[in-house]
């Protein structure tokens, strides 16, 4: 037992032998990394953290890195008092922590498995970060280069999407970003599986160490051995890497009905807005009259991107959005600088759950000016500001820093952290700007038109693969050059397709199991512990009756398979900008913002709701 005073008590299960300590690696992961992480958290955060919550939180986390027999008491004695200064708190910080690393040096000393220096503080920190809000994370190399790649837009690579496949357990190009990347370049085709990077087998390789095999410095060679559907053999290319530029506007089009749509991925830095601009400027040119601002699925980024698109669509000195945080001393207020480019026609923003971030603060700012219509599904509700702060030059600390508000003055935060004021209230009333319609905080952004996407069905979800990795509708179409080696933009997959989908599945062993049958199944189990025989006669008879409840199933899910068939199968002959046209001809929620912008009667009687989604709120509450 290891006492450790100010009324600290540690337990550990340890071994008879002590292994030898690390103690400067130790101390230098502690005074470097978790200390600065410490301090940071008590200097900027935007909630104040006693020490002793930090203190515990970390303990708790260190000791995650232990066998499962290890554990601990902690007794930090009288609560911290809230209100104590700065210098009280800097002063029980650092003695919270002397302490701390006294239990990692005992743990360090004598526990029965070796476990590295770094591995103890790295699980500290993560236990620390669970006292703290979701979106305050710690990042190191591969979690930091995704971060920067979704955030800056662009890598050095190949620029495909990968995703691990059975049965082949291989690294499949999922799609490639477009046509002018260096694997596009080099003859790389989507649907084609990597079998091996350079010398290294991708058989049960992990998605993320495959992608940083293939990342690195433009300039310099890689060598994938493929397999692709047609071709007996496997072939090998060397390919170039290059700074691969993701595009933030994926999709843009203009529909016969002068009806403008943009679909927006993402809010890279000095990125997103260029692109959203240069895309409203040809659409113009076009001679678009409405537009169609297409947001879901977007998890937001750059704060000042936001701002910036926001910018294109309202007058000019109007309020987007302002933060508030405990660590900055003012309000800081985010305006549009220019007058609107695209100012007077109809719009409609496109959200769903998918929606964060940024995205909720631009249509969050449509919505508070009635500058138009938001439809969909309630947004995430991350009404927080996240800042990256280096660690040792080893590590970033992206941590909360401010809430955001929209220029009625409401958070959208769904955290609703109870001892905190920059926390959405579901009960507050807010008034648009200009109409003055009620509208709610909390809970994310509320539509003005609420209406669900695609539904997804047992069947539907089974045939993707989702839980089993084995994707039907990707095997399917990545033969599409046997079957269709002559496909165009105009393809849509028929009755014909979907017999030869049927009779692929087939070949491939794929048992659909839908609720029903998932239950009988244990129903047998649990009969055979029992008389079996007595029911045998009623459960032949239901999976009979069940078969035919799976047939029915896949009749009733004939137009959403048919939809991903053609859009799979135009996206491995064509390309991705073939499937997103194809999709935006008959989306349902895109087609239904287009029906509303086409009918001015239409368009403007949403803005005569006295409270936005009340309507919705109504149609819930009177479902049994």
């Amino acid at each position: 037992m290891f006492k450790i005073f100010r009324q600290i008590c540690l337990i550990i299960l340890l071994a008879s032998t002590p292994l030898m300590a690390k103690q400067v690696a130790l101390r230098t992961e502690f005074n470097e990394i978790l200390w600065a992480t410490a301090q940071n958290i008590h200097h900027y955060y935007i909630d104040k953290v006693s020490p002793d919550t930090l203190m515990s939180a970390g303990v708790r986390g260190m000791f995650r890195a232990l066998d499962d027999h290890s554990d601990y008491t902690l007794d930090l004695g009288a609560p911290f008092p809230p209100q104590a200064d700065s210098r009280i708190y800097n002063a029980q910080l650092k003695r919270n922590f002397t302490l701390f690393q006294r239990i990692a040096r005992a743990i360090d000393d004598s526990a029965l498995y070796t476990v590295r220096a770094d591995t103890l503080v790295r699980f500290g920190i993560a236990g620390m970060l669970d006292a703290l809000d979701p979106y305050s994370v710690f990042m190191e190399k591969r979690n930091l280069d995704n971060f920067n790649i979704h955030t800056k837009g662009h890598y050095g690579g190949l620029g495909f999407r990968i995703q691990q496949v059975y049965p082949d357990s291989a690294i499949a190009v999922w799609a490639l970003l477009h046509e002018n990347t260096p694997a596009a370049r080099a003859g790389i085709k989507s649907g084609d599986l990597i079998v091996a990077i350079d010398d290294s087998t991708t058989k049960h390789m992990d998605v993320g160490d495959a992608a940083d095999l293939m990342r690195g410095e433009p300039d310099t060679p890689v060598t994938l051995t493929l397999k692709r559907a047609g071709t007996p053999d496997v072939f090998k290319k060397v390919i170039i890497r290059k700074k691969v530029q993701m595009q933030s506007v994926s999709y843009q089009t203009l529909f016969p009905d002068s009806t403008g749509y943009i679909k927006l991925t993402g809010f890279q830095l000095k990125k997103s807005s260029k692109e959203v601009r240069q895309a409203l400027l040809e659409l113009k040119d076009q001679g678009m009259q409405r537009l169609i601002f297409d947001l879901r699925g977007n998890g937001g980024g750059y704060l000042q991107e936001a701002v910036k698109i926001a910018d294109l669509f309202l007058p000019k000195d109007r309020v987007v959005v302002y933060t508030a945080g405990r660590a900055f001393q003012d309000t800081a207020w985010y305006k549009t600088e220019e007058d609107a480019l695209i100012g007077d026609a109809p719009m409609i923003v496109l959200v769903d759950r998918g929606s964060a971030s940024a995205s909720e603060i631009v249509s969050g700012a449509i919505q508070d000016w009635d500058r138009g219509l938001i439809l969909g599904m309630p947004t995430v509700g991350k009404g927080s500001v996240q800042q990256t702060i280096s660690i040792a030059d080893k590590a970033e600390l992206k941590l909360t820093m401010a809430a955001y508000f929209t220029p009625s003055g409401r958070s959208i935060d769904k955290r609703m952290r109870k001892d905190s004021t920059l926390v959405g209230n579901l009960d507050k009333v807010y008034r648009t700007q200009t109409l003055g319609r009620i509208v709610h905080g909390g809970g994310g952004i509320t539509p003005d038109i609420h209406m669900e996407g695609r539904e997804s069905t047992s069947l539907y979800n089974q045939l993707r693969g989702w839980r089993t990795r084995d994707p039907k509708f990707f095997h399917f179409s990545r033969q599409q050059p046997a079957w269709y080696p002559d496909i165009t933009p105009a393809f849509r997959a028929d009755r014909k397709t979907l017999g030869k989908f049927r009779k692929f599945v087939q070949q491939k062993n794929f048992d659909y199991i839908s609720e029903a049958e998932a239950h009988l199944e244990k129903l047998e189990e649990i009969a055979q512990k029992d008389d079996y025989k007595k029911i045998e006669k009623t459960v032949n008879k239901l999976k009979k009756d069940i078969d035919k409840i799976e047939e029915q199933h896949w009749k009733d899910n004939r137009e959403l398979i048919l939809w991903k068939l053609t859009y799979d199968l135009l996206e491995k002959s064509n390309g991705l900008k073939a499937a997103y046209a194809y999709d935006a001809t008959v989306d349902p929620v895109l087609n239904r913002a287009r029906s509303i912008l086409t009918d001015p009667q239409a368009y403007e009687k949403w803005f005569l709701e006295a409270e936005i989604g009340l309507r919705e709120k109504q149609s819930t509450e009177d479902r049994p």
